[in-house]
């Protein structure tokens, strides 16, 4: 089979069980983004070639206790009662065990210990984090239903980006954008993936009632977010010297690969959605 039919197949199969998952609730969001976010920590852990059974584990269970800091968690798990004593203990739980970690890296590694303990903070900074404000934009909480728009809109989005900028780049691209980093970005690609995907969300503002304007300023962002999110992983790999973060979806690399431009564009749909 081509590689075309494989990315077309994979790539099918991947868009409809985040969808599906999306439209399923806040449990089903919660389970996606772990997911993602734990093979993402696993590729970065590897590509800095830190990921020894150790690291992984403490990576693993520092991520899955950030997404549990998410303040619907108690109203998912119907522990409503616990809603006000939840969320501050999950942030002393994580930064206890974060402390732990520390502890145990001074008397493994000694004064090298900053190589392994810095790459951990940035993976969680990088990765778990922009996970939690992705899980945030459902506004999923106490007395708050769970509303599968805003995350929907990130996905959808960050594809319209990605699509747009690849075609119009292939039919009109000539200078590049940053060749060091990326050969095939243009900015004409980057141009009209920004255009396209700014009417996208235009267009989908004006049927679900958060303003045409105010829509297509955020295609807009999303269009750079996502640009820039690729070009950092881009950076990860070159400095790596590896062409892909991995092997998640058939086809189309890794999880850093696949979800490099959701991680920034999460940040900035949540961010958005505070003022809209």
């Amino acid at each position: 089979m081509s590689n075309f039919w494989v990315r077309t197949i994979w790539g099918t199969v991947y868009a409809t069980v985040v969808i599906l998952a999306l439209m399923q609730g806040f449990l089903a969001q919660w389970t996606l983004v772990w997911v993602i976010s734990t093979f993402c920590i696993k590729e970065l852990l590897a590509l800095k070639k830190i990921d020894s059974a150790f690291n992984l584990t403490f990576g693993w269970v520092l991520n899955t206790l950030i997404l549990l800091i998410h303040p619907g968690i108690p109203e998912a798990l119907g522990l409503v009662h616990v809603q006000d004593y939840f969320t501050m203990p999950m942030i002393g739980q994580t930064m206890l065990l974060l402390v732990v970690y520390f502890a145990i890296q001074l008397f493994r590694k000694g004064i090298t210990l900053f190589e392994e303990t810095g790459t951990m903070v940035f993976a969680l900074v990088y990765i778990s984090v922009p996970s939690l404000l992705f899980l945030q934009t459902s506004g999923y909480q106490a007395g708050h239903p769970y509303n599968w728009q805003l995350p929907m809109l990130v996905f959808i989005l960050t594809w319209s980006s990605d699509t747009f900028a690849y075609l119009t780049g292939r039919a009109f691209g000539k200078i590049k954008l940053y060749e060091a980093l990326s050969p095939k970005k243009t900015i004409e690609g980057f141009i009209g993936g920004t255009v396209l995907t700014a009417v996208v969300a235009a267009v989908l503002g004006n049927f679900w009632n958060y303003g045409i304007w105010q829509g297509a300023l955020l295609g807009a962002m999303v269009c750079v977010a996502g640009t820039a999110g690729d070009l950092f992983e881009s950076a990860l790999k070159r400095q790596a010297d590896i062409k892909d973060s991995g092997r998640f979806i058939p086809g189309h690399g890794g999880a850093l690969d696949r979800f490099d431009a959701f991680l920034f564009v999460s940040v900035v749909v949540y961010s958005w959605s505070l003022f809209k």
